[in-house]
């Protein structure tokens, strides 16, 4: 029998609050969003793309399992672009993803492919964060000639990682996998940020946040597929060393790279940072002081300046 992939109900309490929270965000700061769905063909995978802003276009593929609002606070600033979000299949709305039930990297390289035809782009600038960036990567060194520059945010997944470290290698084992996904989903608003925290941003910049980006990260946390497609895509990546991307390929990419790393990124040190800018052949390391791993959250402006001269 073949494998279903773990669906989202567009009809379920959950899918309508999330999606209205999200909704509510986004006019906080402004901005309006298009909707585009198509659906993975071998997966059977509903995948959403949200196109927001009016410009040249930038694909951004964000972190973690895949949700777009998390970009707002920095897309805000940057109105004379025109983002299409990759909502990668386990977050933002597209349907949830085992990861374990895919061969990951050829998945991922199809995926883009499709995504790309779909937004009828032939070449594109790629910004992303975290494990997004570990994707983006994988597609840009299977078809670099898709990709005109590309932005990495946040320490970028597996990538000149070496020994995977404990706490990873503790996640992808059984019981104590489930149980510490599990803790952490937020079970009330009061809580709902703390992965930020420990991400290392700033608690005064996450008090002074607008309540309906709490909102967001509770529903969105809370979604039924959060769980199973966290967890999965940890596992996939670092229950062995075959996902590591390593420094020579890195070498062969050739089109203009920038790294935005946060001083206070608790994934990775600046150190290592700079050691994965330094293996690009043409790659700009930005340092943003008193930032985390997701420094345009502490940093909104100076992230927006940098990042637009670059892919302007």
């Amino acid at each position: 029998m073949t494998y279903q992939q773990p669906r989202l109900d567009h009809e379920s309490e959950s899918y309508k609050t999330a999606a209205q929270a999200e909704k509510e965000l986004l006019a906080v700061y402004g901005l309006t969003e298009k909707e585009h769905w198509f659906t993975e063909q071998k997966e059977n995978l509903r995948i959403r793309v949200s196109e927001i802003g009016e410009g040249a276009p930038v694909l951004v593929v964000p972190g973690n399992t895949g949700d777009m609002f998390p970009f707002t606070p920095l897309l805000a600033q940057m109105k004379d672009h025109k983002f299409f979000l990759f909502n990668r299949p386990g977050g933002g709305l597209s349907d949830g993803m085992n990861h374990e039930k895919v061969a990951i990297r050829p998945f991922i390289i199809n995926l883009f492919d499709q995504l790309l035809a779909e937004l009828h782009l032939e070449k594109v600038t790629i910004m992303a964060h975290s494990m997004g960036c570990h994707w983006s990567l994988w597609y840009a060194m299977a078809r670099p000639e898709r990709v005109e520059k590309l932005v990495l945010i946040g320490n970028p997944g597996r990538v000149m990682l070496g020994k995977t470290p404990l706490p990873l290698k503790m996640m992808v084992k059984p019981v104590i996998g489930e149980h510490a996904v599990k803790k952490m989903v937020p079970k009330d608003y009061d809580h709902a940020l703390n992965g930020l925290k420990m991400m290392g941003t700033n608690e005064d910049v996450l008090t002074n946040m607008p309540n309906e980006f709490r909102e967001c990260y509770y529903r969105f946390q809370n979604l039924p597929n959060y769980q199973e497609s966290t967890l999965s895509l940890l596992r996939a990546f670092n229950a062995n060393d075959q996902n590591e991307i390593k420094a020579a390929e890195l070498s062969a990419l050739n089109f203009p790279v920038e790294m935005i790393w946060g001083a206070k990124d608790t994934f990775a040190t600046v150190e290592k940072g700079q050691e994965i800018a330094a293996a690009f052949p043409n790659c700009q390391f930005k340092l943003i002081e008193d930032a985390g791993h997701m420094s345009w959250i502490d940093q909104p402006e100076i992230c927006a300046r940098l990042i637009s001269q670059f892919i302007n």
